[in-house]
């Protein structure tokens, strides 16, 4: 992601997956994503199916992703605000549970307490692991607590970010280096070719994510960068752990898919014609549409390889930027077929 000039943004969402004891969730959260995944995954379900039937033509492919993506984009906003009052719904029910009987409330903690553990001990291995797998430009103890730092604030952001930490713990195929002195790279590399295929020297990047070595360089140091938004420069904060998370997917893109960090096999013609279209209409939408920087950075890039492979980093990104809860709110507002398609498609192969 580049960061001088252009000025890059890196980022973030919520929504619910089980992770078999990988991720700590609050119960509203869990409850409003099984809601979600109820509600929605009938919608895409069948939106996956009628293509799949259809793909013996690619002019009748394209139509019915067109009528599709329509109608599903259609049933974006009341599913929205549902699942905005079920959260609601649950946090007040949560809340009253827990002032409830004294003895009640005794046995909730300690299962609670239980619960929290096991769930620290997963995300202590996991950070452990990607520690391991990360180099520090001129490490000392408190470049190191920092770094560590970047790794939690993934894995607690969202279920969703922590499934992404633990596929690579288990899968270990990344390296990651880091700068804790400089909010670009320059100091890790010098020269690369970006997704563009242009030649750029390394202080014009924040992060960098080389997919075909599977290597992360990261400038460490937070600050305000320029983002580029319908032709004007807006200051937003820059966070290195935001910049990290959408590199790290980007990796992670690779490992599952094998296609040069796009989000579909190469021979799955169905689910790339779906993305190209998602693409699309999220680029038509842009100039509309509020949209995060991280959304205007990845539409910014030139070429359509490149901005298939950063927009579906924005997902993650955006989780940890936001929160779990925000950040899914603004996804779900900003690029809700994306989203769904992450959740959909990203996450069941990320699990398997």
């Amino acid at each position: 992601m580049e960061g001088v000039g252009d000025a890059v943004e890196i980022l973030p969402v919520e929504e619910a997956v089980a992770l078999d004891g990988v991720t700590e969730l609050e119960e509203g959260s869990r409850d409003s994503t099984d809601e979600l995944r109820h509600y929605q995954s009938s919608d895409f379900a069948s939106l996956r199916d009628e293509i799949h039937k259809e793909i013996t033509s690619r002019d009748v492919l394209l139509r019915k992703l067109e009528e599709s993506v329509t109608r599903l984009s259609e049933d974006i906003a009341p599913l929205k605000d549902y699942v905005t009052a079920k959260m609601q719904q649950e946090a007040h029910s949560a809340s009253s549970q827990s002032s409830g009987s004294p003895e009640g409330g005794a046995n909730q903690d300690g299962d609670q307490e239980t619960e929290e553990e096991r769930n620290n001990r997963a995300q202590n291995r996991c950070v452990d692991v990607m520690m391991s797998l990360t180099e520090i430009r001129e490490n000392n103890e408190e470049k190191t607590k920092i770094v560590r730092g970047f790794y939690e604030k993934i894995y607690k952001a969202s279920p969703l970010t922590s499934l992404m930490l633990t596929f690579l713990e288990r899968n270990r195929g990344v390296k990651v280096l880091i700068d804790c002195d400089s909010s670009n790279i320059s100091n890790l590399v010098k020269r690369l070719v970006n997704l563009d295929g242009e030649k750029r020297n390394g202080t014009e990047f924040l992060t960098f994510a080389d997919i075909f070595e599977c290597r992360v360089y990261l400038g460490g140091v937070s600050g305000v960068i320029n983002v580029n938004i319908r032709g004007h420069y807006k200051k937003e904060n820059f966070d290195p752990e935001v910049s990290l998370a959408q590199s790290l997917a980007q990796i992670v893109m690779y490992l599952i898919f094998k296609n040069r960090g796009c989000p579909y096999a190469c021979d799955d013609e169905m689910y790339e014609k779906l993305y190209e279209k998602i693409v699309l209409e999220t680029s038509q939408k842009k100039d509309s549409v509020t949209m995060d920087g991280c959304v205007h950075h990845a539409l910014s890039m030139k070429t359509p390889l490149a901005r298939e492979v950063s927009l579906i980093s924005v997902v993650p990104g955006m989780l940890v930027k936001y929160g779990s809860k925000e950040g899914m709110s603004k996804l779900l507002e900003q690029v809700p077929l994306l989203t769904f398609f992450f959740i959909h498609h990203v996450i069941p192969k990320m699990r398997s």
